[in-house]
């Protein structure tokens, strides 16, 4: 199938009536190839989502069936059995709040750097101990 070059329909009032009629055949054809094209993608994106569903399902069974396998491992190992399940909190951590100005606002602090600073430094001359002895450095 051959692409035809359609007039364009900018110029739709300068057109003769043949013009006119490829144009409207022209934008039909592609219209109903559009078509025929969407419903197979629909098609496939369908099957796509029943695999997907089924492919879940299988996964969510294997979850189940790999950890009642560790748990029997464990309990023949004399291992300890596994804590309870309890939420995370992340639910109430995303939920709207119910008050949202019930807080108090946090108090704000300045800066927290030395505020005592060295001025001026002053070295001190170290005086050998008693009983020492040169060893050939000398600053």
């Amino acid at each position: 199938m051959t692409k035809r070059r359609l007039p364009q329909p900018e110029h739709a009032d300068t057109l003769s009536l043949k013009a006119l009629r490829e144009l409207v055949t022209g934008l039909v054809e592609r219209a109903d190839r559009a078509e025929i094209r969407i419903e197979a993608l629909e098609a496939d994106n369908r099957k796509l989502r029943e695999e997907n569903d089924q492919l879940r399902i299988e996964n969510t069974r294997l979850k189940v069936d790999n950890q009642l396998l560790r748990d029997e491992i464990a309990r023949l190992k004399n291992l300890p059995p596994r804590p309870p399940f309890r939420p995370s909190g992340m639910e109430q951590a995303t939920s709207d709040k119910a008050v949202a100005g019930s807080r108090k606002p946090a108090r704000r602090r300045g800066p927290k750097g030395d505020t005592r600073s060295a001025t001026r430094e002053e070295v001190l001359p170290a005086r050998a101990p008693p009983g020492s002895r040169f060893k050939g450095y000398k600053d």
